[in-house]
C-alpha cells in the first residue's frame, strides 16, 4: 500500500487532521470565542490555533498524550488502508463494511477517552454529569482514559483486518 506516495500523504493528512481535532476539542469554547471575535486579527487567530496544539505536552497526562497521538496515527493508517481496500474491491458495495464500522468504532472510543489531566475525559464526563452520574468515572483506575486504550486496540484490530483482507486474493 505504501509503495505509492499517495497513501503516505493520505495517512499524514488524516493523522494530522485527527490530531488537530483531538487537541482542539477540549478547548472548543475558547477556540470559538477567539475565532469569532472581530477584534482579533487573522494572524493572531492562526497563531492561537497553532499554539493550542502545544496542549498535548502541557495538559495531557503522559499516557493520554501517547494514546492521543497513537489514535491519530492509527486512524490515518486505517484511512489509507481502507481507501486502498475499497479501491481494490472496486467500490464500497463489494468491500467488507464491518471493517469500516470497526475503524469508526475505534475512533469513537478514542474520542470518548480524550481529555486533559485537569478536567479528565471531555465527552464522557460531560455526558455522565448531564445524567447526574459523573462520579462513576472515579471508580475506573485511569478515570476514563481506558476508553482511549480501547480506541487504540480497536484501531489496531481494524488495521490488522484490513491488511489481512488486502493480502488475500480477490475471490469471486
Amino acid at each position: 500500500v505504501y509503495a505509492r506516495p499517495f497513501y503516505g500523504v493520505l495517512t499524514f493528512l488524516a493523522a494530522a487532521l485527527t490530531l488537530s481535532v483531538l487537541l482542539l476539542l477540549p478547548n472548543q469554547a475558547l477556540l470559538f470565542s477567539v475565532l469569532l471575535s472581530p477584534v482579533v486579527s487573522l494572524v493572531s487567530k492562526v497563531t492561537f490555533v497553532i499554539t493550542l496544539h502545544g496542549t498535548l505536552l502541557t495538559n495531557f497526562a503522559w499516557y493520554a498524550a501517547i494514546y492521543t497521538v497513537l489514535i491519530a496515527f492509527l486512524f490515518g493508517v486505517n484511512a489509507s488502508l481502507l481507501w486502498y481496500y475499497i479501491k481494490r474491491s472496486r467500490g464500497f458495495k463489494r468491500a467488507n463494511r464491518s471493517l469500516t464500522f470497526t475503524g469508526f468504532g475505534g475512533l469513537t472510543s478514542g474520542l470518548l477517552g480524550i481529555g486533559c489531566a485537569a478536567c479528565g475525559t471531555i465527552i464522557i464526563s460531560a455526558g455522565l454529569q448531564l445524567l447526574g452520574i459523573g462520579w462513576l468515572l472515579s471508580y475506573l483506575p485511569l478515570g476514563g482514559a481506558e476508553f482511549g486504550f480501547i480506541g487504540v486496540l480497536l484501531l489496531l484490530i481494524t488495521a490488522h483486518s484490513l491488511i489481512k483482507r488486502i493480502n488475500d486474493p480477490l475471490v469471486c
